[in-house]
């Protein structure tokens, strides 16, 4: 993956700060180590006098390295190699002990190297700096330390294991565990995400499930307003009683516009004083009593139950709202058509509902856009229900929905039936 303008700006601006540091480090060991050896009549042999020969080829060797760090952004994990390479020649005409001011540049890169740089070629970098600074030992122990050459080049390699493989493990932990932050971190971001994407998803069904409503609403009432407002202008001249009586019908259809429009509004706001009482199916009688529709409603249930017992508030809405649209489909569709609707509450697994209704006596029946019959549909498979529809055998149309009770329920109405036999 390419790097931002930015990135590399910075990168290269951090190595332009490194390498100062890097060098002034080498070049305080290499005025200082004399100092703090003066009791070590053995390293003192072997240190290099202030403004020798070899001291210069110290200065020279560490001021390389130094700008050798600043090619780290651009040769990457080249670099490793690079830093330590630079330090033979010193290595050929010095002590083990004056090399070892160059392990401070060869640390340095390593460690930032692995921090900051491409790991691709991490693998054959790291074997050439530990080759690199191996060989360096090597040169500088041949020609200044009486041990046998085998001796000579395993001491070489545990010092080039020191230099390269120790910061480069320390380096791994610090990259593995700002690994590890990052994965926290886009953990956390992909779980926000997908928190907002499961609150988007939750208003959408919920502006869905408004405007059911509103539709429900506005189909059941509207549509009997309608029927309503059309038989008192043919009664307004020829009976002004009968006109009147149906304007206050109208008014009183209103009035149950209002309190559903309240309702659902109070739904909506937490903070609305507005009733919430959510629909059940012991109010389908009463929506019938107070709607355009004088369906004939009849009720099957067990001896000394509980109407609609096991079956959720959900569900429950869900079949008031099945019965209001399938009788405002009829007061539109079919007017003035003999309309009946059945509860069965007798089965143990779950209620049904009927609505049913003859061919209309004034007029044919008349086809819709079908969208009512869609949010049945639809409310139906949101609680496990079943809703069936179409035309009758006499010309008329039902629709049936089957609402499954509550597992729970389900099963201790079985065991009640089983030790009664």
């Amino acid at each position: 993956m390419g790097r931002s303008v930015g990135t590399d700006r910075f990168a290269v601006n951090r190595f332009t700060m490194l390498a100062p540091v890097v060098w002034l480090l080498s070049m305080g060991a290499l005025l200082v180590v004399p100092f703090l050896t003066l009791s070590d009549a053995e390293v003192a042999l072997t240190w290099p006098s202030p403004l020798s020969a070899i001291w210069w080829v110290a200065v020279a060797t560490a001021t390389v390295q130094a700008a050798l760090v600043l090619l780290v952004p651009r040769v990457q994990v080249w670099a490793m190699v690079l830093v330590p390479t630079a330090g033979l020649p010193l290595a050929a005409v010095a002590s083990w002990e004056t090399l070892s001011i160059t392990a401070i540049a060869t640390i340095a890169t390593v460690l930032v190297t692995i921090l900051n740089a491409d790991l691709s070629r991490l693998g054959s970098a790291l074997a050439g700096a530990l080759l690199a600074t191996a060989l360096g030992y090597v040169i500088a122990g041949l020609s200044g330390v009486e041990m046998p050459p085998a001796l000579i080049a395993l001491s070489s390699l545990g010092q080039a294991l020191v230099v390269v493989a120790v910061p480069a493990g320390a380096a791994a932990i610090v990259l593995t565990r700002r690994e590890a932050r990052r994965a926290r971190e886009s953990e956390q971001a992909a779980l926000v995400r997908e928190r907002d994407a499961r609150a988007e998803s939750a208003v959408a069904r919920e502006r869905t499930a408004l405007a059911r409503e509103l539709h429900d609403i506005a189909a059941h009432h509207m549509s009997g307003i309608a029927v309503m407002a059309s038989a008192i202008e043919r009664q307004v001249d020829s009976a002004p009683e009968h006109a009147k009586d149906g304007a206050m019908a109208i008014r009183d259809q209103s009035r149950l516009v209002l309190d559903d429009l309240r309702r659902l509004v109070g739904l909506l706001r937490e903070d609305d004083g507005a009733e919430t009482a959510v629909y059940a199916i012991s109010a389908i009688r009463s929506l019938i009593e107070n709607g355009p529709s004088d369906a004939e409603v009849r009720v099957h249930s067990s001896a000394d139950a509980e109407l609609a017992k096991g079956i959720g508030p959900l569900s429950q809405l869900v079949g008031y709202r099945m019965v209001q649209e399938a009788l405002a489909n009829t007061v539109r569709h079919a007017p003035g058509a003999a309309t009946a609707v059945d509860i069965d509450d007798r089965d143990h697994e779950a209620l049904t509902l009927r609505v049913r209704n003859d061919p209309s006596p004034s007029m044919a029946a008349t086809s819709g856009s079908g969208l009512g019959l869609i949010g049945m549909r639809e409310r139906a498979e949101l609680v496990g229900a079943t809703v069936e529809y179409g035309p009758t055998l006499e010309g008329g149309w039902e629709v049936r929905m089957r609402l499954p009770r509550d597992a729970d329920h389900a099963t201790r109405s079985q065991q009640q039936v089983g030790d009664a036999s």
